[in-house]
């Protein structure tokens, strides 16, 4: 492996290369980075053979130093994986206020159904309703209940399994959350 496909993996790698070039498009980006005389680098080839190849931010930050467009460009995917970027406008929903009142009655009769069978709403925000269901006793736990009664009376066994059954539910069950979000 050369320096030149070396450095477009380290670009496909890093996401400055949207997608890696066809065969013609590598001949003409390889001949074209190893030209004698030729000063740039290998961004700069792809760009000139085919731009459509790198990524539309890594394009604009190809006139600064190559080391401060990396660092620029570190930047740039630290903030797309924490909140990506939009391109283009997003669809306007389009505005209904009879499906709205549907989606929101809807909504709320949901919400009472999961109350009724004894839900607790934990957070009611902008966003949505989180609920947590009660907590119910596993299998593990009715046997060691059911196995322990009998045998607390002849041994001191059944009072370690109701121990242990009684520990398993208050401390290792968690209660089941549900998150609703708003329509």
């Amino acid at each position: 492996m050369d320096k030149t496909e070396r450095e477009l993996r380290d670009m496909l790698e890093d996401r400055r290369l949207v997608r890696w070039p066809t065969e013609p498009q590598w001949v003409a980006i390889w001949t074209t980075a190893n030209a004698k005389g030729y000063t740039g680098n290998v961004s700069t080839a792809v760009h000139s053979v085919a731009p459509d190849l790198l990524d539309v931010d890594w394009t604009g930050m190809m006139n600064f130093d190559d080391e401060q467009a990396k660092m620029m460009w570190s930047e740039i995917r630290l903030r797309r994986s924490v909140s990506p970027f939009r391109r283009g406008k997003p669809a306007a929903p389009v505005f209904n206020p009879d499906a709205s009142e549907e989606a929101a009655e809807a909504f709320q009769l949901q919400i009472a159904a999961l109350v009724a069978r004894r839900w607790e709403v934990i957070s009611d925000g902008p966003t949505g309703v989180q609920l947590r269901a009660p907590k119910k006793m596993k299998v593990i736990d009715i046997i060691c209940l059911l196995v322990g009664l009998p045998t607390v009376i002849f041994y001191g066994l059944g009072v370690v399994l109701i121990g242990l059954g009684l520990i398993d539910y208050f401390i290792f069950t968690k209660a089941e959350t549900k998150f609703l979000p708003r329509p």
